[in-house]
């Protein structure tokens, strides 16, 4: 008895597919804007130099 799906033709329409979503992904203006790509400030562009903490998080010293 023949099998109904072959296992390799499987796998490539599902690599395919999974192409076709990262593409659509990685060309979309949402990742665009969460890597900072979006000519939008953000939190990763907008970091205080002068901050204590990696985030940008004032010193406890400075707040009020």
């Amino acid at each position: 008895m023949e099998r109904a799906y072959n296992r390799t033709r499987i796998l490539i329409a599902l690599g395919i597919i999974l192409a076709l979503i990262l593409a659509d992904h990685l060309r979309s203006p949402t990742f665009a804007f969460n890597s900072g790509q979006g000519n939008v400030q953000t939190a990763l562009s907008q970091r205080d130099e002068s901050a204590c903490a990696p985030c940008g998080a004032p010193c406890p010293s400075t707040r009020e």
